[in-house]
């Protein structure tokens, strides 16, 4: 495998602002003063040792790069990277025969390992796996990059996530069983793998609420292992059974890895019952149905009777957020919340409202811990380097919502761009 593991913050404790004339090479240093990460010496000689090539690739100036690789790490680099361009790295590539000949055959054995949204968005630009190594607790670091942000990082949809040398190893000798639940379905294998977006710890009421997500839908470039192609097919009519119960398989195995994990009992499982109006009828419910798990099942939510209107046409987070509030009830069935613990199934979480006044209501009921899961997440957008052949505007990755096939699009006005309304299929 070809590894590109970023410098600053990922290997070298220096993506504190302190240390940005060293990496400007406006400052004379010894590099035996350059900070590490504990253990980042091994993990590279880990991946060496492995058979992997390892390629270290920074933004810094080659005498600050040069200098701290050669003394620390012995392996290839790249300086001047200009992340997250791509040109610099593709011209590195394309300049060795036996990397160029695996890039054009298979970007799955490629990764960018980083600790910044920058490696994050190169890596999709380029279609290969990326890893966020999320190590740093604090500093000062430059807005430009995200350092130490991890929920703004991972809104651009890594394809792994990691906290340690140690589980970056994992991930690289075993990618497709580290992936996430939904995606890791879509290939046939189990994981139990979620994307943590927010934690709370309710000490007063001695509550944990917590939101994951299982699959990514990815917006712009991405790796083959991202799903939105999947996601489409939630909102067709003409949906198959297969790609349901891809979506369910995923949040079984999820469920079942929790439930392996967790230290406390799960007392029901439910989901944000579709509107009467839904198209398909019963979207989320037949999906639902599907999932097999020990935890109880029950319906907990429903909408107001005959409402039509929909959470899309709420275009900010203020107004799906009232919406909610006022269209959305829990049922009067009779079945007491107090103090239980419960996981509720949606379909995709964009800014959060839905999630959010999820838990509100919850809460009113005086429930135990709260466990929001979403099929999807919206990752942003990572715009591809490849131009419009007729106007020379970027052009963008969309996805044909009922074929689930991708292509590249220059975004006429009635679409919400500029561009000329050039359409170029992707193989």
């Amino acid at each position: 495998m070809v590894i590109f593991v970023d410098l600053d913050g990922t290997l070298t404790y220096t993506a504190d602002v302190k240390y940005k004339e060293f990496k400007d090479g406006l400052r004379d240093f010894n590099p035996s003063e350059i900070p590490l990460f504990q253990g980042s010496i091994d993990f590279v000689s880990k991946l060496k040792s492995e058979g992997h090539r390892v390629i270290i690739l920074s933004d810094s100036h080659p005498k600050y790069v040069r200098s701290v690789v050669e003394y620390y790490f012995n392996v290839e680099y790249i300086f001047l990277a200009d992340k997250p361009n791509t040109a610099k790295t593709l011209s590195f590539i394309l300049s060795d025969e036996s990397l160029n000949s695996l890039y054009q055959t298979q970007k799955e054995d490629f990764m960018i390992i980083g600790d910044s949204a920058l490696d994050i968005q190169l890596g999709r630009k380029l279609k290969i796996l990326t890893s966020y190594i999320h190590l740093y607790t604090e500093g000062n670091f430059s807005e430009a990059d995200g350092i130490g942000n991890y929920r703004s990082i991972i809104k651009y949809g890594p394809t792994f996530i990691a906290k340690s040398y140690q589980e970056l190893l994992n991930i690289v000798s075993n990618r497709q069983g580290n992936l996430l639940s939904i995606e890791a379905a879509s290939i046939g294998r189990n994981a139990c793998k979620s994307v943590k977006f927010w934690d709370y710890r309710d000490r007063e009421h001695q509550r944990v609420v917590a939101f994951r997500c299982l699959a990514r839908q990815e917006n712009g470039s991405c790796d083959k292992f991202s799903k939105a192609d999947l996601y489409y097919q939630i909102d067709n009519p003409q949906r198959k059974n297969g790609d349901l119960a891809i979506m369910a398989k995923g949040v079984e195995n999820y469920l079942q890895g929790l439930q392996q994990i967790n230290s406390y009992k799960w007392d029901y499982f439910t989901y944000v019952s579709d509107k009467s109006s839904t198209t398909p009828p019963n979207k989320l419910k037949e999906i639902f149905d599907l999932i097999s798990t020990s935890i109880p099942k029950i319906t907990l939510f429903e909408w107001d009777e005959n409402m039509t209107s929909s959470l899309r046409n709420e275009k900010d987070y203020q107004a799906r957020q009232s919406f909610i509030r006022s269209h959305l009830h829990i049922k009067n069935s009779g079945v007491s919340l107090e103090r239980k613990n419960i996981i509720v199934l949606d379909d995709q979480l964009t800014t959060g409202a839905t999630a959010f006044e999820i838990r509100k209501k919850l809460e009113e009921q005086n429930v135990g811990n709260i466990l929001i899961v979403t099929l999807f997440y919206m990752s942003l957008l990572v715009l591809d380097d490849k131009i419009c052949p007729r106007c020379g505007k970027p052009l963008v990755i969309k996805t044909n919502r009922k074929k689930g096939s991708k292509f590249y699009s220059c975004q006429p006005p009635q679409f919400g761009g500029d561009g000329c309304g050039y359409i170029e299929n992707i193989n």
